[in-house]
């Protein structure tokens, strides 16, 4: 997915810390992209001329934006493209996920080598506008390393606001350790995830639970607080008794009722209230009790549960690794893939595994929703998408400059060469497509800048 980059002599920053009351400088004027952060931001000496960037037309378009439907490939500058699909707005975006370049300075098939400053310059025009054609309950995912992360994050916290930073996944890359640094063996990347509207954002969401699983009310370390339960708003698996008031504590579970219960029926004829260290509070109890949910005590001491019903969506886990999960593969899988699809030539290193992008896709996306990326590489999340189906649609971008000049890039190079194609990324992706069972006449459409 990695895409344009032009190797610069800015030399690295100073980093400036100011708070929005010292800014000036990138506010923006009325119809124009403005930063979102709250709080700190960072400084560097190209920073406000990357931010006019965000903010003119692009230089480069294509009539075809106007039409623009479906799956579809974009060969052209990827800041560009950005600006033309806002410019256009016909097409917002419920999951932009991008792979951009890591600044490694490795020999990579695309430009991977700048000064932080211009990468910072390079990125944070991409960001804003990559903002603008979210969808308003949009997700970003971006994937970066170790040594990039804490400068990615301050930067999109300033785009998207702190308030709309959804935390960090770790992807465990490797099954076996690299040793590039001296100190320790590296098998991990990681997963920027950060939303327009975060109060608007769905949770990121994969299979469901069990029906009649049990949560308990009591969540020890949490604040001591009060609940009232109000009649027959519990069920009992009790027979008819009186339960006097009384500390009801256990070793690690400190709870009291503070009222005498009434069973009858299996159900509590009045109200009564009980302290603890509560995982829900009193606004959420009313709303399981409107709504008709189950909270169960089976027992003395009481515990009360909340018992599921309906199977419900679960939450994904911030660790996503092959150890705990047969879905997430990693870096050697997704190599094996693109070096299969090409005859058993390696023209591109590092492209992410289908199985992961799939992953990610199918916990923020919905069927019918709209996929971008704009660091397209070899077209992996094009890929994915068409793998998942569903309605789910996929616009990808990847630049036409020519491969670098290493292994990967000679034989990506001898590929394109081979079927005819310009000898560029673009082409690469377009040909991955292909390759996977997509036809550029009926399954994607290629547009592209001039």
């Amino acid at each position: 997915m990695p895409g344009s980059a032009v190797r610069a002599s800015t030399p690295c920053p100073i980093f400036a810390f100011t708070t929005d009351a010292a800014r000036s400088d990138t506010s923006g004027q009325k119809g124009e992209t403005r930063l979102g952060s709250r709080g700190v931001q960072i400084d560097w000496p190209t920073k406000s001329a990357a931010v006019k960037q965000a903010n003119t037309l692009s230089r480069t378009t294509a009539r075809d934006f106007e039409t623009l439907s479906g799956n579809t490939l974009i060969q052209g500058d990827n800041l560009d493209a950005l600006k033309e699909l806002r410019r256009v707005g016909k097409q917002t975006f419920k999951l932009t996920l991008i792979d951009p370049p890591y600044n490694t300075g490795g020999g990579f098939v695309y430009d991977d080598d700048r000064s932080e400053a211009a990468w910072l310059s390079f990125m944070l025009p991409r960001l804003m506008v990559a903002r603008d054609v979210m969808t308003d309950d949009g997700l970003m995912m971006i994937f970066m390393d170790d040594s990039g992360l804490p400068l990615l994050r301050m930067l999109a916290r300033e785009v998207f606001g702190a308030a709309n930073d959804c935390g960090i996944l770790i992807w465990e890359k490797k099954r076996k350790p690299s040793f590039l640094q001296a100190q320790m063996g590296g098998v991990t990347d990681y997963i920027a995830v950060f939303a327009k509207n975060r109060k608007l954002a769905p949770p990121l969401t994969m299979g469901t639970g069990k029906a009649g699983k049990r949560y308990p009310f009591n969540n020890r370390g949490n604040p001591t607080g009060v609940l009232t339960f109000p009649a027959d708003a519990v069920a009992f698996d009790l027979p008819d008794q009186r339960v006097t008031k009384q500390d009801m504590s256990t070793s690690g579970v400190p709870c009291k009722l503070l009222d005498a219960v009434e069973i009858k029926a299996g159900r509590n004829r009045g109200a009564f209230r009980m302290q603890g260290e509560w995982r829900y509070s009193q606004a959420t109890l009313d709303t399981f009790v409107a709504s008709g949910q189950t909270i169960n005590i089976s027992r003395l001491p009481f515990r009360p549960n909340l018992v599921k019903a309906i199977p419900s969506e679960k939450k994904i886990s911030n660790l996503l690794s092959f150890r705990t999960n047969s879905d997430i593969p990693t870096n050697e899988d997704g190599l094996a893939e693109v070096t299969a699809l090409f005859g058993g030539q390696a023209v591109f290193d590092y492209p992410k595994p289908i199985g992961l992008l799939k992953y990610l896709i199918e916990a923020a996306t919905k069927p019918g929703d709209a996929i971008l990326d704009f660091f397209a590489g070899t077209a992996s999340a094009g890929h994915a998408v068409a793998k998942i189906g569903d309605g789910r649609t996929f616009t990808l971008v990847q630049d036409t400059a020519p491969f670098a000049d290493t292994p990967t890039g000679r034989s990506a190079k001898k590929i394109c060469e081979a079927e005819g194609l310009a000898p560029h990324l673009a082409s690469l992706a377009a040909e991955r497509l292909r390759r996977a069972g997509l036809s550029s006449e009926r399954d994607f459409q290629i547009v592209t800048l001039r």
